[in-house]
């Protein structure tokens, strides 16, 4: 199941760029907080406590997120769905919380984990994965942290499709059932691939040279 973090805010009264700005100057962190069945809430964040969550969170962590404003503490059970940062140093300049609604299903990306050792790579061959993450459909009592996906009977030349994956209770995959996850190359393929452009590699400094003797006649 999906642990929770808890994390606290304060409500946001003043709008504008320039309050944004006085915000941010102050360690603070501006963000809002949506969903189909509230009004939006404007808030911020101590910026070392949003800067702690963005690197333990991922878009599946439930957040229990505890709002003060003067009418006292307001309890929001949200998901990060968005995050701006900094263009030059990157750190993070607003977050974005949606609140679900009760019974209804989301749509989310979760992570994927590969486990066991492919047959084909066993043999030589090259594990390619396409898919590191995969788009769902769940209730949000339903949630994983990450899909287990089993490589083991994966041989030379096969592929994993999402038909072959076991999804938990509840989560239903957003993608066809014969798109395909991971495969594996097989290692004659892995060789002339590299051969080829060592190939490519070796004869570009003829063709220059070539050029080069043609001119100087």
């Amino acid at each position: 199941m999906v642990h929770t973090i808890e994390l606290k805010a304060l409500v946001r009264e003043k709008k504008g760029s320039s309050n944004v700005k006085k915000i941010r100057r102050s360690n603070l962190v501006p963000g809002i907080v949506y969903g189909p069945e509230i009004e939006p809430i404007m808030i911020n964040i101590e910026k070392t406590n949003v800067d702690s969550l963005v690197s333990r969170a991922s878009e599946t962590t439930r957040i229990k997120l505890l709002i003060k404003s003067d009418d006292g503490v307001i309890q929001k059970n949200v998901f990060i769905k968005d995050i701006q940062r900094h263009k030059v140093n990157d750190s993070v300049i607003h977050i974005d919380f949606y609140e679900p609604a009760k019974g209804h299903t989301m749509h989310i990306r979760i992570p994927l984990h590969f486990v066991g050792k492919p047959k084909g790579v066993e043999k030589g061959g090259l594990e390619d994965i396409i898919h590191h993450e995969l788009p769902v459909e769940a209730l949000p009592d339903k949630l994983v942290e990450t899909i287990e996906v089993d490589t083991t009977n994966v041989d030379l030349g096969e592929s994993l499709r999402i038909k072959d994956i076991q999804f938990p209770e509840g989560i239903k995959p957003l993608l066809d059932p014969e798109e395909v996850v991971l495969t594996i190359i097989p290692p004659r393929v892995s060789e002339e691939v590299v051969e080829e452009v060592t190939e490519e590699e070796a004869e570009e400094p003829e063709v220059i040279s070539k050029g080069k003797e043609e001119e100087e006649e």
